[in-house]
């Protein structure tokens, strides 16, 4: 800016003295144009006011050395010339025809510039008629437009020593007021570079025009209340980063071009990687299903959560869309222990319901006989209450031993079965609770899948049963099927799920409310069944649920 405002200026004033030269030298040549205008009438006139029939031509006409004086007679002959032609007078056409001739003869006489044919230059003419005796002749001066130039070439070094000086003078003039006025506005540069680095401190105001310093003043004051921001965002910002990096799950965000925005220190360490933000989701993530269950989740503006197994270790990770930004976090929790323990779990699960099935068989078949045999009424309240009890006993160990069964089996004869029928099938066995509650039961889309029939079966059952038992009298039951995007989504509008059990409602006996369970008569191991179907072939199960609004289970079939 400096330099720009020092040069514009310079040339402006240099062209205003450039201008002024120009204005000079015309103005110097109009005065002498018109002082030797004035000057060759008046030599005519004197010229005039002397002559007489008794002089001396030759002499007359000789008295001046740069002013031509010419002495004409009427009938338009040369008499007399200071500054003679080159050739005979004889040869020179007659006189009474030039312009200054013969505006004397008819008695209104003008100054005439034009060219000499006699002198190959140009003059400045004016003539007086002279009576003399019985005839006139015609006094004429001229003075040659080439003196007028020389003049002016004369004091034209003077002019151009006078620009210079000027020029030179205008040249540390402008540096001056350039620098006196830029002073201030470089000292707010440098402390607005400090600013950028957060090292911004107030310094003395540079004395400068008034205006200017307003105007400095004034950004100084919203510097510095920038840099008290800065400081506040600063240390919410190192506390942010402190905290993050203090957690222990991983945790990292992407905006909505997949670039990665922020990653914490567990993060970094679970991928193993290098410092990744500004990049694209690839870099960080190298498993091609996380990375793709996230894009999913942004272009679809929906959460989600499941489990990812990642170098021997298990993970729930936590998808979730921030509001009213366009970003999108991802939290990783180390599960690992807990699913070893659930393990261990299953193991002493799996081994109990062995070993209760069989005297609970034995109390059942005892009780039966006890009913049978019984002659006393009173008895019979509590032969049911047995009958009812072992009979809930030996479902709840029949569903742990059908879970310990699907943790430890595999996929052996699958075939290819229709998903409407399954969900026909297990239509009926709610069919009651759908007449008592009133409630409206759709199927929409069709598709075809490969599973043993009893897993697809209990897959089914376990999300219609779900969705009949706790929903609403009057509700609504929507099983959809998408067959371009291979999912089946179980829907009701029902109580929903508080968002702080979402993540556990899969596990095994894990009720939202201990009380609903005994009401409507679970064993709280349907959707773990449901879960465990789904981790053996592979499925991708996903749950969206708003309190007071209704539940969507979604599988995924891959």
């Amino acid at each position: 800016m400096k330099k720009r405002l020092f040069v514009y200026t310079t040339l402006i004033i240099f062209a205003g003295l450039l201008g002024f030269l120009a204005v000079s030298i015309f103005v110097t040549n109009r005065n002498n144009i018109s002082f030797a205008r004035s000057t060759v009438m008046e030599t005519t006139r004197i010229s005039a006011g002397l002559f007489s029939s008794d002089v001396d031509l030759d002499e007359f006409v000789s008295v001046g050395e740069d002013t031509r004086i010419t002495i004409i007679a009427a009938d338009g002959s040369v008499l007399a010339d200071s500054f003679p032609p080159a050739y005979p007078t004889g040869a020179i056409q007659n006189r009474l025809l030039r312009p200054e001739i013969i505006a004397a003869d008819v008695g209104f006489p003008e100054v005439q510039t034009r060219f000499s044919d006699t002198h190959n230059t140009y003059f400045i003419y004016y003539a007086l008629k002279v009576p003399v005796d019985d005839s006139h002749v015609f006094i004429r001066a001229a003075i040659p437009v080439a003196h007028i130039d020389a003049y002016l070439l004369q004091s034209l070094p003077l002019l151009m020593f006078l620009l210079a000086v000027l020029a030179l003078a205008c040249f540390f003039v402008v540096r001056g007021v350039a620098n006196r006025i830029l002073e201030p506005f470089t000292s707010i540069e440098h402390n607005l570079r400090l600013l950028s680095r957060g090292e911004y401190t107030q310094t003395p105001i540079v004395k400068s025009y008034e205006e200017i310093e307003k105007i400095t003043r004034e950004i100084d004051d919203i510097a510095l209340f920038l840099q008290k921001n800065y400081d506040v965002l600063r240390n919410e910002k190192d506390k942010l980063a402190y905290i993050l990096n203090s957690i222990s799950d991983g945790l990292f965000v992407v905006d909505d071009d997949v670039n990665i925005t922020l990653v914490n220190t567990a993060a970094y360490a679970i991928f193993n990687t290098p410092n990744v933000v500004g990049k694209k989701l690839n870099y960080f993530v190298s498993d091609k299903s996380l990375a793709t269950t996230i894009e999913e989740c942004i272009a679809e503006n929906r959460d989600t959560f499941f489990e990812f197994s990642f170098y021997g270790k298990i993970y729930l990770v936590t998808i979730k869309r921030l509001p009213d930004t366009d970003l999108t976090m991802c939290a990783m929790t180390d599960i690992t222990e807990s699913r070893e323990n659930a393990k261990r779990r299953e193991e002493f699960f799996a081994n109990a319901s062995h070993e209760l099935k069989t005297p609970l068989t034995a109390i059942k078949g005892f009780n039966e006989l006890a009913g049978i045999n019984n002659k006393d009424e009173n008895l019979n309240k509590y032969i049911e209450g047995i009958t009812r009890e072992t009979t809930r006993m030996m479902g709840l160990i029949s569903d742990m031993l059908r879970l310990s069964e699907l943790e430890n089996s595999e996929v052996k004869s699958p075939v290819t079965i229709s998903l409407p029928d399954i969900i026909k099938e297990a239509r009926d066995t709610v069919s009651g609770a759908l007449e008592e509650k009133a409630i409206a039961f759709e199927v929409t889309g069709d598709m075809q899948i490969t599973s043993e029939p009893e897993h697809i079966y209990e897959v089914v059952k376990n999300l219609v049963e779900n969705a009949v038992k706790y929903n609403s009298n009057g509700g609504k039951v929507a099983v959809k099927i998408d067959a371009a995007k291979k999912t089946m989504t179980v829907s009701d509008n029902g109580i929903g799920i508080p968002p702080e059990d979402q993540a556990k409602i899969f596990e095994r006996f894990y009720r939202v409310e201990k009380s609903r369970a005994a009401k409507s008569g679970g064993t709280g191991l349907g959707l773990s069944i449901v879960k465990h179907t789904c981790t053996l072939y592979g499925w991708k199960l996903s749950l969206q649920s708003r309190l007071g609004v209704g539940t969507d289970i979604t599988i995924k079939f891959v």
